[in-house]
This record gives C-alpha cells, structure tokens and sequence, in this order.
C-alpha cells in the first residue's frame, strides 16, 4: 500500500501535468481522425493521352485538368475528349488529343476535327453523305490517324442503248475441187449485215466521264455471214464419212482398188434422185452396178492426190458406165462444178459391208441435215 506521502506526491504531479497530457490527447486523436479522412480522399489515378505520355499519381484531387497537371501531361484541349474507366481499385483517365483531317469531296477541302472516329464516322458527323457507288480513300472502316486525309470521289453510272450493225463475216468452205485452179472462189451465199442492241454503261467521276463499258448486247437482226467455196489441198468434195485416211489410203475395211480408172462429173437439181431411188447429192456417184453394187461405199481420190472425192455412196448409173467409157461419175451440184472435173484419173476403194455399217447411222444424219439445209 502506498503511503501517504507517496499518495500526495502524485497527487500534485498530476495537477501539475494533467492539463498538458489532455491537450496531447486531444491532438493525438484529432491527428488520427484528419489522417483517417485523407486516406479516405486519397486514390490512385493512371492518365495517358493518344501523344503517348503517361503518368501515375496518389492525389485527393478530382479536377482533371489538375490531375493532368500532376501526371505532368498537357492539359486536354477544347476538342480534346476523354475517356474516363475504374478498373482493379483505380481510375484510369485517357485523353484522345484532337487532331485535323484534311477532306477533299465535291470540290473542295475541309479541315475537320477528329479524335478516335473512323473515316466514315467522321463523315457522317460532318454531314457528308456517300453515295452507293462513290470512292473513298481511305476506305469508311478505317480509324483515322493523325497526318491522314481523306479524298471522297463521286461516282455516277448512266446507261443508255444504241443499235449497232454488225458486219457480215465471210465464212470459207475449202474443197479439193478447184485444184486445177486453185484461184478460183465461188460464192454459196451471199451475207447479210446484222443488227444489235447494245447497252451501254457510262462511270462519271466527280462530274467528268471517265470510262464506258458495254453491259449488254441483245441480237435484234441474225447476221449473214458470206460463205465463199474455195481451195484447200486434200480436203473432200463429199460430206459423208467413213474409216481413217493416211498418206491418201483408207486405214481399215478395203475390200477392193481400183486405180487409174476414168472419172467424170455430171449435175442434176437439188431434188433430183439417182437410179437407186437415192437423192443426190455430194457423196452420190453413178457407176456400173454389175460391177460396184447400189448402197456401196467407196473412196474416190485422183491417182496423184491432189483431188479428193472422199466417201461416197455408189447411187446411180449412166450410159457411160454401162459402155465403159468411165468407171466412176461423180455428182456436183452445178454445172460449173461438173465441167472444172470433168475427166480425171481416180483409184477408188471398196469399203466391206461390215465396215460401211458401222457409218451408216451417222451417214444418214448427215444426208439428212444436208436435205434440210437445201429445202
């Protein structure tokens, strides 16, 4: 137990320090609840602009342009625009700095103010409409870039018709029939000009026409072509087919030859059908049927080969075969044609019935089509 001279020393101690410990008191919790009242205020701010400064801070602050400040960033311009996000405990403040872009688009050029928009945002804000068909350069999706500039092209189609004539073509038809002279040329059909309707499409840029295409033909008159017949080594007077020829020789069903024989050339009309009940016409000859039956195939060809009869059916006969003054008269279907051959030494080839069966049936097609062609 204390004693009561102890009691009174402390007694008068703390009337002396009593006053001074309640005024630390007083400070000490004044201090905690200021210093509890900042840390409340205080945050974390991270700040970037679109220049590539960036800065971050601990500040009570809430002004931007003081934030800025305090990052040591130019403060934001009046076209500037911010981005403001909190994101993990702390604010982060983007500035998108205002920048100019030059627009080139219906004749003149205009500065506009841009931040972060595309290029067809940018148009659209400044209330320049694009057209369907119009250019621009850079493309409406890009995002625009400080230092770019932006051309817009106006593009306008207009169609329009016209009708166009349509020369005649010449169309020719070699035979070996004019070896003798191979000059010679003889008209089968006269040609006849065509006409189209064709349409057309004009690409106006910025007022001025810069291209036009055709879009559209439409045949309103079939032209004509001329068909001339003329010379061409080798090829066959005949329109019927049968087995391959090489070095002037059929390569397969030869049943017979006959070479150095006497050919002669004979016409009738169009209509005009052989001995055989058969129409005539180029691949039809007349012979000797006790010697080459009706209905054989044969291949006619001159003994030195610069005459080709080609294929041709045995149909009729005439009084020079029957007395032997030729073997083979061959059918053409002008006058003209029959005098220009009219005696040539041949060697015909007998194809067999076997061989000749296999051409029938395209035989018949063709003698039919050259039936249409001239009814």
């Amino acid at each position: 137990m204390l004693s009561v001279k102890t009691r009174e020393h402390i007694r008068r101690r703390m009337e002396i320090t009593g006053p001074h410990l309640a005024v630390l008191l007083c400070g000490a919790v004044s201090l905690g609840v200021s210093l509890a009242v900042v840390s409340d205020s205080l945050r974390i701010v991270e700040i970037s602009d679109t220049h590539g400064q960036s800065g971050v801070i601990v500040t009570c602050a809430t002004d931007v342009n003081t934030l800025v400040d305090q990052a040591g960033l130019t403060a934001p311009g009046s076209e500037d625009e911010l981005e403001i996000v909190e994101s993990n405990g702390r604010d982060r403040i983007h500035v998108l700095r205002a920048f100019t872009v030059p627009v080139t688009a219906d004749g003149a050029t205009t500065d506009l103010v841009a931040t972060d928009e595309t290029v067809g945002e940018l148009l659209s804000e400044a209330g320049i409409a694009v057209g369907e068909h119009d250019i621009v350069e850079p493309a409406l999706d890009e995002e625009l870039e400080r230092g770019d500039s932006v051309t817009l092209q106006r593009v306008e189609y207009v169609e329009y018709t016209t009708e166009e004539a349509v020369p005649a073509e010449t169309e020719y038809r070699q035979t070996s029939l004019f070896y003798r002279n191979q000059d010679k040329e003889t008209v089968l059909e006269q040609g006849q000009d065509g006409l189209d309707q064709v349409t057309w499409r004009e690409i106006w840029v910025n007022g001025e026409c810069t291209e036009t295409v055709e879009i559209g033909r439409q045949t309103l008159t079939e032209m004509q072509p001329t068909v001339i017949k003329c010379y061409g080594e080798g090829v066959p007077v005949s329109i019927f087919h049968g087995p391959e020829v090489v070095d002037g020789v059929p390569t397969e069903g030869v049943s017979a030859v006959y070479t150095g024989k006497r050919s002669t050339g004979y016409s009738a009309s169009l209509t005009s059908k052989g001995a055989s009940g058969q129409r005539l016409t180029y691949g039809t000859v007349a012979v000797d049927p006790s010697v080459i039956p009706y209905g054989t195939l044969l291949y006619i060809t001159s003994d030195d080969g610069r005459f080709v009869y080609g294929y041709a059916y045995a149909a009729d006969t005439g009084t020079a075969m029957m007395a032997g003054h030729a073997f083979v008269d061959l059918y053409y279907e002008s006058y003209d044609e029959a005098v220009t051959s009219a005696v040539i030494p041949v060697t015909v080839y007998v194809i067999d019935d076997e061989t000749a069966a296999a051409y029938k049936e395209e035989n018949d097609a063709i003698r039919e089509a050259d039936l249409a062609e001239h009814h």
